[in-house]
């Protein structure tokens, strides 16, 4: 079987692609020039690294070629955050996002794919309106240009799926936390530091989370799974507040640090339930756990 994936070099391509190599697959990612891929250095013989953009169709073309399933993950951002990209150049970001994703779709049409795969985000939901489940069928009404993208992206997907061009899943994750390959990029990676070193703390927020292994979990057991067609599921796994996770690693590491903070609860809880008819196991409580002390062993 060949996979071609866009983002495979970033945070959470460097778990799928751990997950995939255990499968007899081959790989083509789509790539930019200024893209790391020393992390792939152990599996070149598997991957063929495509250089280029979403914007540029014969790239494209190329990158799909001979391609069963696709998995569109990439999102350019150039170093800010998911929704400040969003606001930073509105039209870069529609061409290389947005316009660049239909692009995709109609080349996998054109190249024969079987199976897209597409990543989304619960920013499509936005506004949740009180009195209806978060569930799959809620109502998107998008409260971001991220989520609106998003949201967009999922409608082509749609449409390409019940023209009965080639099956779709849509995975719509939560905040995916992890070790980080830059390590300084995981999720509480300050409080965490900050508590190992004894310094006080004061910390505030939170958020609905899910473990990135979960993530990829869930993509790899929609690869060529009837199941799956179709699809869009929710990937959440539960919600936690900022200051637990920092007294988990105070209690972890015997830290002096005091912490202060006020815990914040969630509003929502989006329902998984459909994820887990696929067959995705969710790492809870123990997961956070163990994530909080590998990530104190390495801060």
């Amino acid at each position: 079987m060949k996979i071609a994936i866009t983002g495979l070099t970033g945070f959470l391509g460097h778990y799928l692609a751990k997950k995939l190599f255990k499968r007899n697959v081959t790989i083509q990612s789509l790539i930019r020039t200024t893209s790391n891929i020393l992390l792939f250095k152990d599996y070149e013989k598997k991957i063929t690294f495509i250089k280029g953009d979403m914007t540029d169709k014969e790239t494209l073309k190329k990158f799909v070629l001979g391609a069963d399933v696709v998995i569109h993950m990439a999102y350019e951002r150039n170093g800010a955050s998911f929704r400040e990209a969003a606001n930073k150049d509105t039209k870069r970001f529609v061409e290389a996002n947005l316009l660049g994703s239909i692009e995709l779709l109609d080349a996998s049409k054109q190249a024969g794919v079987k199976q897209f795969i597409f990543i989304s985000s619960c920013a499509v939901y936005g506004y949740i309106f009180p009195h209806i489940p978060l569930d799959e069928l809620h109502p998107l009404m998008p409260d971001s240009n991220y989520g609106a993208y998003k949201a967009s992206v999922e409608a082509f997907c749609h449409s390409y799926f019940l023209s009965k061009v080639f099956d779709i899943t849509i995975f719509r994750p939560v905040g995916i936390y992890g070790i980080n390959p830059h390590l300084a990029h995981s999720a509480w990676y300050n409080i965490v530091k900050d508590i190992k070193h004894g310094a006080n703390v004061e910390v505030s927020g939170g958020g609905k989370v899910v473990h990135v292994e979960d993530v990829a979990q869930a993509i790899d057991l929609a690869i060529g799974n009837k199941e799956a067609s179709g699809k869009i599921c929710n990937l959440s796994d539960f919600y936690v507040d900022n200051l637990s996770v920092a007294r988990i690693a105070k209690d972890i590491c015997s830290s002096k640090s005091n912490i202060s903070g006020t815990p914040k609860q969630p509003i929502h809880t989006i329902d998984n339930a459909r994820s887990q008819t696929l067959g995705i196991h969710y790492a809870g409580m123990p997961g956070l756990m163990q994530y909080v002390r590998e990530l104190i062993d390495r801060v």
